[in-house]
C-alpha cells in the first residue's frame, strides 16, 4: 500500500495502491503509520508525499468500498483520516507533496496538509466534497482556505472547482508547476532544503503560521460530517456517482 524510500535525509512515502490510489482502511492505515514512522526516525529530516501512478495521486475515497461502510465502520474510518491529514499538517518536520498527477478529493485534502506542493504541468486537483452534500469540519475548512488566495479558495470549497497547474500556481496553492517527469525530483530537493533549517525555529514558524494554531478537530465536529454523510442527499448523490462509475467501466468492458 505504501512503498517507502530514502533519499539521503528524505524520507519519500508513495501511495502504492493501483486503483487510482484510492483511500480505503488499509491504505490510509498504512500511511498514518509510515508518518509516524518518519516522525520517530531522526534520519528523517523531511517527508515527501509521491505516487506510484504516472497519471493518478490520489482519487479520493475508495467508491466501491468506503461508500458501503455503514455508519460505526465510516466513522472510524473518517476519525482516522482527520487526524492522518491533522499529523502531516502538524508534523515539525517539512512535508512536501509530488503531484505529478491529479488529486481529488479526500487526496487534494492529504495534499494540501503539507508546507508546499509541486504539481505537474496536466494535473488537476479539486476538493469536491460539497458537490456530494458532504460537510467537512470547519476548522479543516479553514485549515484548508489557508492554503490559497481568497478566490481560489472559495472556488475549490465552494464550487468544487477542478483546477489547473497554472491556476494553482496562480493562486497561491502550489510552489512550482514543472513538467510531470521532474515533479519527484524538485519535491526531493525542497524537502531537502527545508530539512536542512534549524529544526527548532521551523517547528515553532511552521505552528504560528497555522490558522488552527494547533487545535485538533473535536470528535463533535467529526460526528457532524458523519451526520451530513449519512443524509439523505449525500446517500442519493453518492449512488448516483456509484453508478455513473459503473456504467463507465461496463463501457471500457
Amino acid at each position: 500500500m505504501i512503498r517507502t524510500e530514502a533519499r539521503a535525509e528524505v524520507r519519500v512515502l508513495y501511495l502504492a495502491r493501483g486503483r487510482a490510489n484510492a483511500l480505503n482502511e488499509a491504505l490510509l492505515g498504512a500511511l498514518s503509520d509510515a508518518v509516524e514512522q518518519a516522525a520517530s526516525d531522526d534520519g528523517v529530516r523531511a517527508l515527501v508525499l509521491a505516487s506510484d501512478s504516472p497519471q493518478v495521486f490520489c482519487a479520493g475515497f475508495d467508491v466501491q468500498e468506503v461508500f458501503t461502510y455503514d455508519r460505526a465502520r465510516m466513522l472510524g474510518f473518517f476519525t482516522r483520516f482527520v487526524r492522518t491529514f491533522e499529523r502531516l499538517r502538524s508534523l515539525p518536520k517539512p512535508v512536501v507533496a509530488a503531484l505529478a498527477g491529479h488529486a481529488y478529493a479526500g487526496g487534494a485534502i492529504l495534499a494540501l496538509a503539507a508546507d508546499q506542493r509541486v504539481m505537474a504541468e496536466q494535473a488537476l486537483i479539486s476538493v469536491n466534497e460539497v458537490d456530494l452534500a458532504v460537510s467537512l469540519p470547519a476548522p479543516m475548512i479553514a485549515a484548508l482556505g489557508a492554503c490559497a488566495t481568497p478566490e481560489l479558495a472559495r472556488s475549490m470549497l465552494l464550487g468544487a472547482e477542478e483546477v489547473p497547474a497554472a491556476r494553482a500556481r496562480a493562486g497561491g496553492l502550489v510552489s512550482e508547476v514543472l513538467p510531470a517527469g521532474d515533479v519527484l525530483a524538485r519535491a526531493v530537493e525542497r524537502g531537502r532544503w527545508l530539512g536542512h533549517k534549524p529544526a527548532e525555529a521551523f517547528r515553532v514558524h511552521k505552528l504560528a503560521l497555522d490558522p488552527l494554531q494547533g487545535r485538533a478537530i473535536s470528535a463533535a465536529e467529526i460526528e457532524q460530517t458523519i451526520a451530513a454523510w449519512f443524509g439523505p442527499e449525500a446517500t442519493e448523490r453518492r449512488r448516483l456517482l456509484s453508478q455513473r462509475l459503473a456504467e463507465k467501466q461496463a463501457k471500457r468492458g
